[in-house]
């Protein structure tokens, strides 16, 4: 088809492509060099591609859905979203995945002097063990753990503490109290991560899909107490907000899920939604329309959902 096409025009639309499709040169500065109007030097463009003389290829390194992620982001207004390419549906194999995205993601954003925020969720403990180095920064956690051992919950935070060499600030408190245990929260050390919250510049957050997909869920329903949240609407969780299919924060467990509050979480500058998977479909469509992250990494099943 580019036969029919004069040589000498086949190489003027393959410069005026390159200059701008490669180049990023405006189609405007392009045109005042060639003495042809805009239009025509946009023309130019279209032309070539249509031709085949010119080709337009996606090389994101990473496994990411490009359409599905630039998609899901116009639906949401989100500042950026990155869908993982992997519908599995086993649990483990799609953490991984989004995981080692997630990775990626913080190495390639965080910059010097930040004051990071994260969740001690699984998610983020495997993208973490990745991490090496980071620009200088301190790293807040900002919520309490779940698990029996203290020390293993904080393992997100003192990997990516080693990566970025500032102060760590761990949160060596139950992810849920109760009344009489909240003697603990006077802590000088817990009082010190607790003022750190107001000082955020990015965070990093797991959700948690309910019933089956969160951890919440499952000291919940040990304590006899999930089945009054499920009937409320719960679907999932966010920092310390539990949310129903709507994205509306449900109440009920204020002073008892120790972490950042919603207000706090809103203030932060940069908030990034972590998760997907068998059981967090739900939650992940319900953290979008909450308006409490401004950009996501999920996977496909999820992302198809959300925007369904």
């Amino acid at each position: 088809m580019s036969g029919r096409v004069p040589i000498d025009q086949q190489v003027l639309y393959v410069y005026v492509a390159l200059q701008n499709l490669k180049h990023g040169r405006p189609v405007k500065e392009i045109a005042e060099e060639i003495g042809r109007s805009r239009f025509a030097t946009a023309r130019m463009v279209k032309r070539a591609r249509e031709l085949g003389l010119v080709e337009v290829r996606a090389t994101v390194e990473d496994p990411v859905d490009v359409d599905l992620s630039t998609r899901l982001a116009q639906r949401y207004g989100l500042r950026s979203a990155v869908v993982v390419a992997t519908q599995s549906d086993n649990e483990v194999l799609a953490r991984e995945a989004i995981a080692e995205v997630t990775s990626r993601i913080i190495i390639e954003s965080v910059q010097e002097d930040d004051v990071l925020g994260f969740t001690p969720g699984r998610t983020l403990v495997v993208a973490s063990r990745g991490i090496t180095e980071l620009p200088w920064a301190d790293v807040v956690q900002l919520t309490g753990v779940g698990w029996t051992r203290l020390e293993d919950g904080v393992e997100v935070i003192s990997n990516i503490g080693r990566a970025a060499r500032g102060a760590t600030h761990p949160l060596y408190a139950p992810m849920l109290l109760e009344p009489e245990e909240s003697i603990i929260l006077g802590h000088p050390a817990i009082q010190h991560t607790l003022r750190r919250f107001d000082h955020i510049t990015r965070a990093f957050l797991t959700i948690g899909g309910w019933p089956e997909a969160s951890l919440l869920a499952h000291i919940l329903a040990d304590k006899g107490e999930r089945e009054a949240f499920e009937r409320r609407g719960v679907v999932g969780e966010l920092g310390t907000c539990l949310l129903d299919a709507e994205g509306t924060v449900v109440d009920g467990l204020e002073g008892r899920f120790i972490g950042i509050s919603e207000r706090q979480l809103r203030a932060i500058p940069a908030r990034m939604a972590i998760g997907g998977g068998a059981g967090k479909e739900k939650a992940v469509r319900a953290v979008l329309l909450s308006g409490l992250a401004d950009s996501i990494v999920t996977d496909t099943r999820s992302a198809l959902m959300a925007l369904e």
